[in-house]
């Protein structure tokens, strides 16, 4: 039995796991063996060798890894259901001790969604002005004012209250990195060259990249909060109509399969509630 305690701050989670040390010696000498099945030695067959002998093949901080990485999902899964918790995000985890002979003694961190207090939100958005749109070529699309999805969501971030938790932005930030370093590479620069070509230092870069985070994140949950408050769903027309629209079968195929779908799903509801908040917001205007 794993034992857990949790410590809340607001949606950020502090687990402390306990692993028992005879927990911890039944699943070494389980990784200990699988190994020694792999260690080749001349004149001997695959895993035959005397066990004295493939012993010294071994790697004592691989066989460290191993055994953390067959017991910590399991002993996670367990303490996340013992406190109740959703985490939306991997958790970031640092072992406090593991010594021979004693329980092992980890902390993981995650988060679950934060807090939305949406408030008056239909009324926040009743001061709103339109304003001319304007297209490529620099001239107004039309005489008519027009209230925007940007203008819409930014006073929904100014009214609403949420606060993201620092390890979800964090997270958000790592990511976009991690894409942008994949999207640099396949052009054959590497990040340094990148920056250089922008007249960026990774600093102002992982500035620019934490607001923008923090600011998806907040008009994410906000989005997702009012959908839920105005009963906004997508239908299985509505989602194979788009599905049918896609420009190719290749598309079509990646959108039918489940992450596909639920990933579509994600993006008709956002639309949908967005644009039930331009309809909000352009009648008050009218009234």
């Amino acid at each position: 039995m794993v034992e857990s305690q949790i410590d809340r701050k607001n949606s950020e989670i502090t687990l402390t796991i306990r692993i028992p040390s005879e927990k911890i010696k039944e699943t070494f000498s389980r990784v200990k063996q699988e190994a020694l099945k792999e260690v080749n030695l001349p004149g001997f067959r695959p895993g035959k060798a005397p066990p004295d002998l493939a012993e010294k093949q071994l790697n004592e901080d691989a066989l460290s890894q191993s055994l953390f990485q067959e017991i910590f999902p399991l002993a996670y899964t367990e303490a996340i259901s013992q406190h109740n918790i959703r985490p939306i995000i991997p958790p970031q985890v640092t072992v406090k001790s593991f010594k021979k002979d004693e329980d092992l003694v980890f902390e993981a961190r995650t988060t679950e969604a934060p807090q939305v207090e949406l408030g008056s939100y239909t009324n926040n958005l009743k001061g709103l002005k339109g304003k001319v749109i304007y297209g490529p070529e620099g001239k107004p699309l039309g005489k008519e004012e027009k209230i925007t999805a940007a203008q819409v969501l930014e006073k929904l971030r100014e009214t609403v209250r949420i606060d993201i938790p620092h390890i979800l932005i964090d997270y958000e930030v790592q990511r976009m990195l991690s894409s942008l370093v994949d999207q640099v590479n396949s052009l054959g620069l590497t990040v340094e060259q990148y920056l250089s070509s922008q007249g960026k230092k990774a600093e102002e870069l992982q500035k620019e990249y934490h607001e923008i985070a923090e600011r998806n994140l907040k008009d994410e949950f906000i989005l997702s909060q009012i959908a839920k408050d105005a009963n906004i769903t997508v239908s299985e027309k509505e989602i194979e109509d788009t599905i049918s629209a896609a420009p190719d079968e290749k598309t079509r195929v990646g959108l039918r399969e489940k992450r596909g779908r639920t990933y579509l799903e994600d993006i008709l509801k956002k639309r949908k509630t967005i644009e039930y908040l331009l309809k909000i917001a352009e009648g008050s205007k009218t009234t």
